[in-house]
This record gives C-alpha cells, structure tokens and sequence, in this order.
C-alpha cells in the first residue's frame, strides 16, 4: 500500500473545467492527509498544461471548452474519461520523490487495481514516445498501455504543501464501484467524506481569482 491512510472525495455531481481545478487547487493548499478525489465533468471539455499554447489547443481541439491545468502536461480530453487526483502532504515520502520514482510507483498500483477490478492487464510504459496532438498521442515513462496505446496519463506540481497529481484513464470499462477499487488499493484505511463548505467556499473563490479569468486560460 501506498498510503496508511486516504481521505476520499467521489463528487457525483460533475463540474466544469474551473470548478474541477479549483478544487484541486484548493486541496493541496490545504492537505493534511493523502487524499484521493474523484470527479466528473457537466461537458465535454479538454485540459491543457500549464506551459501550452492556447492558440495551439484551439487549433487541435477546434469547438470544444478549454482549461489551463496548474499542472504539466499537454492536452487531455474530459468526458468519457475516469478522472481521478492524488494530493499528497509534503511530509510524505511520495511528495519528496522525483517526478518519474512517484509517477511510476501511482501507476503501479494502479495497474494493479485495473488488473484485479477489470481483469486488465497494463504495461508500464518504458520510453518516451512524441506524437504531438495531445498528452495521450505522447506516452512518457511511467504512463499505462494497453496493445500499444496510452491508456493512463498524469500530470503533476509539486509545492511547499505537498504534490498535487492529476490523472486520467481512458478507453476501458468504468466500473461503478472504482473509487472504492482505487482507494482500497492505494490504502491500508480509506475513509469517504465530502467536501466541506470552507473547502467549497476555497474553490469558489479561486474561481473567481484564477480559472474563471480569461487572462488564466490565455497566460501563454
């Protein structure tokens, strides 16, 4: 097990590109305990990391809404993926960890939990592959495949609180019950709560001070 113990935040109600990373945003300024949340999207919408091109996402995503991520990454499509973070507390061991040692250990376990839910088998990817279009054309070491394609991606930041990992799983069959699969398989003790209405009122107001602003989704 990754964690001892896990904070776990499965929000049915689906939300919007601001919304989903405010609240993602909003919990690593705040984490005291890993915690694992769940969410959803109100549409189809595409992520782009924190240093893409906006002019260059309208052209390969023509149409469709658009959010700029605080993590890394390039463009990722919302909707009919499984969209899970991790924010992790900077005391723990994953958070002091190099990108590629934390981003394969999640992904490990994640195989893991997709081969005993799903009877799945993932592979790890072990080189970098640049195919441009989007975060799941351009595999990287860590990242999950299945018969050649990405099938699991993240992105991540680290900061003085902790590492925030903001991951994606596409193109295989969504069990009803994979919230508690993944929480079970990342820890020991996995406790399901809701956002609380400070939290809520966290997330509102980087709304309106970061994602809702257009001077955020056009920064570069």
């Amino acid at each position: 097990m990754i964690f001892e113990r896990l904070r776990v935040i499965d929000d049915p109600v689906p939300g919007d590109g601001a919304w989903n990373m405010a609240v993602d945003e909003m919990l690593l300024h705040r984490v005291a305990t890993p915690t694992l949340r769940v969410y959803r999207w109100s549409e189809p919408t595409v992520t782009l990391g924190y240093f893409e091109k906006l002019a260059e996402a309208r052209t390969l995503r023509p149409g469709l809404p658009l959010m700029r991520r605080w993590t890394g990454g390039g463009l990722v499509d919302h909707g009919a993926d499984w969209t899970y973070s991790l924010i992790i507390p900077v005391e723990h061991e994953l958070a002091r960890a190099g990108r590629t040692g934390s981003y394969v250990e999640i992904h490990r376990a994640i195989q893991e939990i997709v081969r005993a839910a799903c009877g799945i088998t993932l592979e790890l990817a072990t080189s970098a592959t640049v195919a441009g279009e989007g975060c799941f054309k351009s595999p990287v070491i860590g990242d999950l495949m299945l018969d050649g394609r990405k099938i699991a991606g993240a992105a991540q930041r680290r900061t003085r609180h902790g590492l925030l990992h903001q991951g994606s799983i596409q193109e295989i069959p969504m069990e009803p019950n994979w919230a508690r699969a993944f929480a079970d398989g990342f820890a020991a003790e996995a406790t399901s709560i809701a956002l609380t209405e400070d939290e809520r009122a966290g997330a509102t107001q980087l709304v309106a001070t970061r994602y809702g602003l257009a001077e955020w989704l056009g920064r570069f």
